[in-house]
Formats: C-alpha cells, sequence, structure tokens
C-alpha cells in the first residue's frame, strides 16, 4: 500500500542549521528513483545536489524556489509503496551527511515509472549543463528546459544563456522593480548568506584594530629569487604573507581562536586552519587552508590558487569552505591600499592585507623608495587585548621585512 513519507531537511555540514531553495529538480507528480537529486540547497557559501533517500512519486514540495528550510523540517515529501509489514515504519527519514555513505552526490537518475501506477507527465528533458551556468540560469530566471545547448554533446554554455535572456527577455529573479527609476535586489544565495554572517559579526562582537606599514622589498626581492616550482603555481607575495601569518600565530595563538556565545568561553586552536576570501561571481566566500602550520610556502601557494579557482568557478566542495580559524583578507588584489574588514564569526580575528606598492621609506635615516604594504588587524576584545593584537602585527611586519629565516625550511 502507498504512504507519504517525509524526507526532512538534511544537516549537509558542521554546524548547518539551515539551507536555502536554491532550485527544485522535480516537480510534484514526478516519479523519482533512490538517490535522484530533488533540490539543490545553498548553504554556507556552496550549493549542493540533495538526492532522495527513497522512491516514489513526489506529493509535496516544501518551500518555493528561494525559501528557507530549517534542518529537521520537511524538505520534500514522497509518495512510497510498502509492503503490509513494513506499514509500522516511520513516515519521516532525516539523513546526516556527515559520512561518505550518505554524502550528496551530483549525478542525475532518469524518473523511474512506477509499475503499479500511470505513467507520470512527460517534463522536458534538462539539458547537460555545468554547475556555474545552472546556478547563472536561476539567477537569470532562465529554464534550462528551455535552452538548446551549443557546447559538446549538447552542453548549455553561458553563451547559449545570454542568446536565450536576449530572445525571452528574462530578468533575474531576484531584481524586484519598485518606483521609476529605483530597483529593489532581494539578497539570496551566497548574498543572503554573507549578509547575516556580517550582521551577527557587527551586532555581537566589541571589535578594535590595529594597523600598521610594513617594509616588504626583502619579501619581494626573495619572491624573485625562489625556484620555479614543479608546478604551474606561482609563489604570489600573498601567498608568502600567509606563510608568514601561521609563524606570527604560532607565537600569539590567542587570535586563533573562537568565542563561544553560548558558553562565554574563548575556544583556542593548536591546527591553525587558514581562511583566506575569496571574492566570486556568487559573491564573497572564504576558503580554508587546514592546518597551514605544518605546510611549507609552496604547499600553502598550490593550495590557495586550487581553492580560490574552485571557488571562483563554483566546484568548491563544501567542506574547504568551513572551519577556519584566523581568517585573511587580500585587499591588495582590488588594487587598494587596505582597510578594516569585518571579522569572520565565531573567530576572533581576521588580518587585511593591502597592496604592495613603492612609497618613500626611511632607510638608515634616508628617504628611499621601498616596497611598502599595509597591514590592518581587527580582533575581538573579548578574545585578546591591545598588547596582543599589536604583538601579532608588529610580529609580522618584522617578519615580512626580513622573511628569510621564516622560510627558510620552504
Amino acid at each position: 500500500m502507498p504512504t507519504i513519507r517525509d524526507f526532512l531537511m538534511p544537516d549537509l555540514g558542521e554546524g548547518l542549521t539551515e539551507g536555502e531553495i536554491n532550485r527544485w529538480l522535480v516537480a510534484e507528480g514526478d516519479v523519482v528513483v533512490v538517490d535522484q537529486p530533488v533540490a539543490e540547497i545553498t548553504t554556507e557559501k556552496a550549493v549542493v545536489e540533495v538526492p532522495t533517500p527513497f522512491a516514489g512519486r513526489v506529493a509535496t514540495l516544501h518551500g518555493a524556489e528561494g525559501a528557507t528550510i530549517t534542518v529537521g523540517k520537511p524538505l520534500i515529501s514522497i509518495e512510497v509503496a510498502v509492503s503490509a509489514s513494513a506499514e509500522g515504519a516511520s513516515g519521516n527519514l532525516l539523513v546526516g551527511y556527515g559520512t561518505s555513505e550518505a554524502a550528496p552526490r551530483s549525478r542525475r537518475s532518469a524518473p523511474l515509472q512506477r509499475p503499479d501506477g500511470p505513467a507520470p507527465v512527460a517534463t522536458a528533458a534538462m539539458p547537460p549543463a555545468s554547475p556555474l551556468v545552472r546556478r547563472r540560469a536561476i539567477e537569470l530566471g532562465i529554464d534550462l528546459s528551455t535552452v538548446t545547448g551549443s557546447g559538446p554533446g549538447g552542453m548549455v554554455t553561458q553563451a547559449d544563456l545570454e542568446r536565450a535572456q536576449s530572445r525571452d527577455g528574462a530578468t533575474s529573479t531576484s531584481e524586484q522593480p519598485a518606483a521609476a527609476g529605483t530597483t529593489r535586489i532581494a539578497l539570496t544565495g551566497v548574498d543572503r548568506i554573507a549578509a547575516e554572517r556580517l550582521t551577527r559579526s557587527h551586532h555581537e562582537v566589541p571589535s578594535a584594530t590595529a594597523w600598521l606599514s610594513a617594509d616588504a622589498t626583502r619579501l619581494m626581492e626573495l619572491r624573485a629569487e625562489l625556484p620555479a616550482g614543479s608546478t604551474d603555481s606561482s609563489v604570489t607575495p600573498f601567498a608568502i604573507i600567509l606563510r608568514l601569518c601561521t609563524v606570527a600565530l604560532r607565537k600569539f595563538p590567542r587570535l586563533n581562536a573562537h568565542f563561544d556565545t553560548e558558553t562565554n568561553e574563548v575556544v583556542r586552536f593548536t591546527p591553525i586552519h587558514l581562511g583566506v576570501a575569496v571574492q566570486t561571481d556568487r559573491g564573497l566566500v572564504v576558503a580554508v587552508i587546514r592546518d597551514a602550520q605544518t605546510k611549507s610556502l609552496r604547499v600553502i601557494a598550490d593550495e590557495l590558487q586550487v581553492l580560490a579557482g574552485a571557488a571562483r568557478d563554483g566546484s568548491i566542495d563544501a567542506a574547504d569552505l568551513r572551519g577556519s580559524t584566523f581568517t585573511v583578507s587580500n585587499f591588495g588584489a582590488f588594487g587598494v591600499d587596505g582597510g578594516t574588514a569585518i571579522i569572520n564569526p565565531p573567530e576572533a580575528a581576521i588580518l587585511g592585507v593591502g597592496r604592495i606598492a613603492t612609497r618613500p621609506w626611511v632607510v638608515d635615516d634616508q628617504v628611499a623608495p621601498r616596497s611598502v604594504v599595509e597591514l590592518s588587524l581587527v580582533f575581538d576584545h573579548r578574545v585578546a587585548d591591545g598588547g596582543v593584537a599589536g604583538g601579532f602585527i608588529r610580529h609580522l611586519a618584522d617578519l615580512i621585512e626580513t622573511p628569510d629565516e621564516a622560510i627558510a625550511d620552504d
């Protein structure tokens, strides 16, 4: 006999409490098979396809696209055929994705017709497309099933989306026309999550800032002297500063910490999971270089390049966007001298690094042109005082000015 079972919103990662429905991949009335992706969910700045744990006919979709679903609440209800012996089983299912056995899959399975029921209503076939193109189609309000792909095997490309937008006059679903001359833009996906986290940081964290300029001339010389590696990655000045940052954090471990607002406790970490702010087309994300204190300059440079590239093309794993203990923001990437960032809660501090520019600098009582970088440290005053913050940024500046010994083992 058929019965209705609720598939509850799963926990897609550590600390997750909710997820936003980015896109439904099925409609009510569709027949689905086990492990078929049913929804794209945006959480922690990543988009994940969530598969159904059982087969049957979709009875109810709990929420419209753009809606937020709390973990443990119904995501989708499916009519399943069960034997009489299974009638007493629970009608709800909450799947945790903390184990590899239940990890979301990014493959699609064709709907399977139930032999004991009428054929499902035919739905338009979904053409192949990369995750980035699918997300862009959502942003533009374009139904991919109406787009003819020009890529290999009918793959839909960015150019195909632009042609479809021009043809249909589609506009972004996040833009809501208001009064003449104005446009209201609803924050969704990555932007909504970032806004919530930044608001939380501004309201909850009693932050203070310390800043300092450092002579990076020797750092730039050292970078030019480094032998070429066997990979395509280049060791950038920013990568060198990340490596030196791990050295400074080992001397000032109080900043490599979280603040637990529920228990009013400081949680210090031995491993340094270095978060790096990366600007993408989908918004700002924080990629994480794990156990950075154990890694050489070359390894950090390679991981930085890989993670930043994956973040920008949308292929980064959700696990690589969580668990940072200290974050660094590269203002210099935007061609600006520096700035003060907002702490990424529950972290205790964030370092801002400006561009390295030639400036007048006093050397041995003489003014000379030098490569100078501005550093800014925003810190949680509940976790550290000015002595710790000032000590850290001064030590980091010293390392930047004389980096040879700090990276001698690289």
